[in-house]
């Protein structure tokens, strides 16, 4: 895996510029966070059974939308969380946070961007072997519903840490039906962001109206 340090302070123009170059360059970016987060994705490279294009090919056979159906069937009683009262309040959203520390409060000395031979940015996950811990989904359901949520949200996955995925986004939802719609596939997918996070998924759908980036977290 080819990757280059920089300071914390620094890491979202550096992030953005690569990005740009990227068409040029066939190297698309990912932000990894400081040592001890590359350490972890490291870690899941040396665990790799299965090659980068053998887990692009399962994921080709997952239909994204049957996933959460499938998801939510397989454990009815875990993904019973209702969907609760639209806050009054618009709560905003998260925005890329891997470069900064866990408080949120400054950038981190140093953090590692990988440089990716790939040809669209959810393919990193089989690059990076990364998920099948805990309910985390397997690298190739990453795979999957990253491309459906390309096609339908402009989505690319920027940053992948031990664990945490985010995404920046160029046709997010408009309106609170759309809205809705997406944060139930954003609960079955990662529960974690609800349960632990904005207790409801009205105020997770809220977050994602016009919203330009989006945030994962697996416990």
């Amino acid at each position: 895996m080819k990757k280059i340090g920089v300071t914390g302070d620094k890491a979202i123009e550096e992030l953005n510029r690569l990005q740009l170059e990227f068409t040029s360059s066939g190297l698309w970016p990912i932000l990894i966070g400081d040592d001890e987060e590359l350490e972890r994705i490291e870690g899941g490279l040396e665990d790799s059974s299965e090659s980068p294009n053998e887990i692009l090919a399962a994921s080709t056979a997952i239909n994204a939308e049957k996933w959460f159906a499938d998801r939510t069937s397989q454990d009815p009683e875990l993904y019973q969380c209702e969907d609760g009262d639209w806050p009054d309040v618009d709560p905003g959203e998260i925005g890329i946070v891997t470069h900064l520390s866990i408080s949120g409060s400054k950038p981190k000395k140093k953090v590692s961007i990988a440089l990716l031979a790939i040809d669209n940015s959810f393919e990193s996950f089989a690059h990076l072997n990364w998920g099948g811990w805990n309910d985390c989904p397997f690298p190739q359901d990453h795979c999957a519903i990253h491309r459906y949520w390309k096609a339908k949200y402009g989505s690319e996955v920027v940053s992948i840490t031990g664990d945490i995925v985010q995404c920046v986004v160029s046709n997010p939802p408009r309106d609170r039906e759309a809205a809705m719609l997406l944060a139930r596939e954003q609960y079955r997918y990662c529960y974690d962001i609800v349960d632990q996070g904005t207790g409801t998924i009205a105020a997770l759908a809220a977050s994602l109206i016009n919203a330009s980036t989006w945030y994962f977290w697996w416990d």
